[in-house]
């Protein structure tokens, strides 16, 4: 590409595979990929680096590019002065992960596009995030001269940092005995002083899901309790309430795309209102799962399943729509900012998702008033500008459910019923308009290991707990195996065992420990929702190659990060943002692999041990930080329950009465194990000796005597199973 005054610039991104990445390619900027090439040119040229960390998604990324990086005169002072690095923070969580530590810690914050300034060593000694354009300019040539005048000051000071990020990295393990029921109270306390009795969700605006610190850890907490005595009932209601809340007011709020499903990435007002419109998958998969779980949480009359169960709804059709590949797997984002019309030439954001009232008169003539009253539409438009910084929301309508359905139909004198025909009709009528005259978001159309794998949890449970509805189990359960299917014929070396981060035009990087920790959640989600051994043995196979690379032999505990030369500190990132960490989840996975495969049992247990003690001291300190690991180790300080079904499986059938059973309820502490007595798993039953003793009882059966033994399930708590139960009245007493 050439600039202005014909002279080139030696922007190197059109050649990468990240979205991100080449939305910067025509940038005049001489921008880089993170490697060896930028590396030696600024160890040769004495540069430092500056190094821009963003996503595709990402709503101020954009406007940082549009106001400094395809600014001429911004672009020659940074390739003047810098050798200047491009990464997606997606693709290279390790990279993201290591300067944003040392962000947060000299800036006290965080956040996207992330800007640091590295020495030729990588040394980070300045960073901050967006910067207004003249800002931008003053920071640039500032720096330039201090590392003008001064290099070996920055060199010193960069070091110095790194040392201090070592060291605070490899905290001491603790010996000493984690009280975990006592460190739950404390999570649960805080979440409840900083709850939103008004509009949910947890502290002030800006409001994120935060479905892993909060919602996950609220239903586990409330199944824990419930039943254990009338105070810690008291609790356990009360954590149940608080995470029904929060998703029912975010399934009401504007962070929905009421017209096209799906939910955005976070609200900028505290009512869930006025969205910051990127659309993640993670975030997908974690409010579907925290939907579900809180679904089989309520009690059968509870109105609130409802919305929660529609919720699950919208956020399956949404995903298998809008972010599914042609060949299975989940794409990983929509973007916030798009072209207003198709003649526009200006994105904006949330452009595609809001609506002025004469749009709306246009479009549903005699219905606007009707549907306006219940959608909260005003005519001036219903956005605060206070939360429209860049005034792009003006006269504009972000629609939520200003009025249940009751409401509308008593303010219109019209039936319910009627009232509910009205708006599916007009919102599908926006629909059809929306897709065809105005122009999409950009996809961002990576597929992302980590991220599938939490989107096949989500669905493999929504295939368990919609049992009333045949057709979106058996839908959601379809497109959980066929991610399963693509990740396994395009990101995972069947050779190795290894897995690939992304896919997008051929395998990216290498894959992180959130990529084996997360998948293998998944797989075994999927088993139980499939009943297939086949994502079981995958499951104990990637858990045997993510202990292989990521295992901490000498302290114990896992590294988030690939070994790397150049990540400069290997780290142990435990604390949960947006997702879950790869810890926490990892210790799920060993618990729960600990009784699908019971012969490694002493193996697992010892690894997941190691990931608290590791932790010991910031559990100790902050377990709100560790909300999901807490949350785990509370599952199995209660102890898991291993349920065997036995009986005959033939493809498509109905679920039995006791699956249906045991599928029904919240069970976190569940693991459940098929046994087709038509075709026992011969696999798993070599690393499971109690399902090694009942297929051999099977075995010894005469001619087709194992198909016709009863179906029962039996339970066994620490590996010690009670006799098998025939009677589902009897089973819902013992799992109640």
């Amino acid at each position: 590409m050439s600039s202005s005054d014909g002279s080139r610039h030696l922007n190197r991104l059109s050649q990468a595979k990240s979205p991100y990445l080449l939305q910067h390619a025509e940038n005049p900027v001489e921008w880089y990929e993170w490697g060896m090439e930028a590396f030696e040119k600024a160890k040769q040229e004495e540069k430092p680096i500056f190094l821009s960390v963003g996503y595709s998604a990402c709503h101020w990324c954009h406007v940082l590019a549009h106001e400094s990086f395809e600014d001429e005169v911004t672009a020659k002072l940074m390739n003047d002065h810098y050798v200047n690095i491009k990464v997606d923070r997606e693709e290279r969580p390790d990279v993201d992960r290591l300067y944003m530590t040392f962000l947060q810690a000299t800036t006290g914050g965080g956040g996207w596009p992330m800007s640091v300034w590295l020495t030729p060593e990588l040394h980070p000694f300045f960073a901050g995030t967006y910067f207004p354009p003249g800002q931008f300019r003053q920071v640039l040539m500032k720096l330039a001269d201090v590392w003008e005048s001064e290099p070996e000051r920055c060199r010193a000071a960069g070091k110095d940092i790194i040392e201090q990020l070592r060291i605070a990295s490899n905290v001491a393990t603790s010996s000493a005995i984690i009280p975990v029921p006592s460190l739950a109270s404390s999570v649960f306390s805080r979440l409840q002083r900083l709850f939103d009795v008004q509009y949910g969700g947890f502290g002030a605006a800006p409001k994120f899901p935060q479905t892993s610190s909060t919602i996950h850890f609220l239903a586990r907490y409330a199944a824990f309790n419930m039943g254990v005595d009338k105070e810690k009932m008291t609790e356990a209601e009360a954590a149940r309430d608080m995470a029904v809340q929060t998703m029912v007011k975010i399934y009401n709020g504007g962070i929905r795309d009421v017209v096209g499903g799906g939910f955005a990435r976070y609200s900028v007002d505290e009512r869930w209102h006025i969205p910051h419109f990127e659309k993640m998958l993670y975030d997908q998969a974690q409010l579907l799962s925290c939907a579900l779980e809180l679904f089989q949480l309520l009690p059968a009359e509870s109105p609130q399943r409802a919305t929660l169960r529609a919720m699950a709804a919208d956020i399956v059709s949404y995903v298998a729509r809008d972010l599914r590949s042609p060949e299975g797997g989940f794409y990983s984002a929509e973007d916030a900012d798009s072209l207003p019309s198709a003649d526009s030439t200006v994105k904006k954001e949330g452009a595609f998702y809001v609506w002025t009232v004469q749009q709306l008169e246009e479009l549903l003539g005699e219905s606007t008033n009707l549907f306006g009253y219940h959608f909260g539409v005003e005519a001036q438009g219903n956005c605060d500008p206070q939360h429209d910084i860049q005034g792009e929301l003006r006269g504009q309508n972000v629609l939520y459910t200003a009025h249940t359905l009751e409401e509308t139909a008593e303010k219109f004198s019209r039936p319910v019923d009627e009232v509910r025909q009205v708006l599916d009709a007009s919102l599908a009528k926006m629909k059809r308009h929306r897709d065809q005259h105005r122009p999409r978001p950009h996809l961002d159309d990576k597929i992302l290991t980590c991220w599938n794998g939490l989107m096949i949890s989500g669905l493999s449970r929504a295939a368990e707990a919609l049992n009333e509805d045949l057709g979106l189990c058996s839908h959601a359960l379809e497109l959980a195996e066929e991610s399963a299917a693509f990740i396994r014929s395009k990101l995972y070396n069947e050779a190795s065992g290894e897995l690939w981060r992304s896919y997008r035009q051929g395998q990216g990087p290498t894959g992180q420990a959130d990529d084996y920790a997360f998948l293998v959640q998944g797989l075994l989600d999927l088993y139980e929702a499939s009943a297939k051994e086949e994502y079981m043995l995958w499951a104990i196979r990637l858990q045997e190659k993510q202990d292989d690379l990521f295992y901490d032999e000498k302290e114990g505990g896992y590294f988030a990060s690939a070994p790397d030369e150049h990540i400069l500190v290997r780290m142990k990132d435990a604390q949960d943002g947006a997702e879950p960490s790869a810890a926490s989840i990892t210790l799920s996975n060993l618990h729960r692999l600990a009784h699908f495969a019971e012969d490694r049992h002493a193996e697992y247990q010892e690894k997941a041990q190691s990931i608290l003690t590791s932790n010991g001291q910031i559990l100790a300190a902050a377990p709100f930080a560790l909300a999901a690991m807490v949350s785990t180790a509370l599952m199995a300080e209660r102890g898991y329950k291993q349920l065997i079904l036995s009986e005959p499986r033939r493809e498509g059938q109905f679920p039995s009465l006791f699956l249906q059973t045991i599928r029904g309820l919240f069970i976190p502490n569940r693991v459940l194990i098929h046994l087709d007595t038509t075709k026992p798993p011969r696999e798993l039953c070599r690393v499971n000796a109690t399902l090694r003793s009942l297929i051999s009882d099977l075995d010894n059966l005469e001619g087709d005597a194992a198909a016709m033994v009863p179906a029962n399930v039996r339970v066994c708590e620490i590996f010690t199973c009670g006799l098998p139960i025939e009677d589902v009245e009897e089973l819902k007493g013992i799992l109640r």
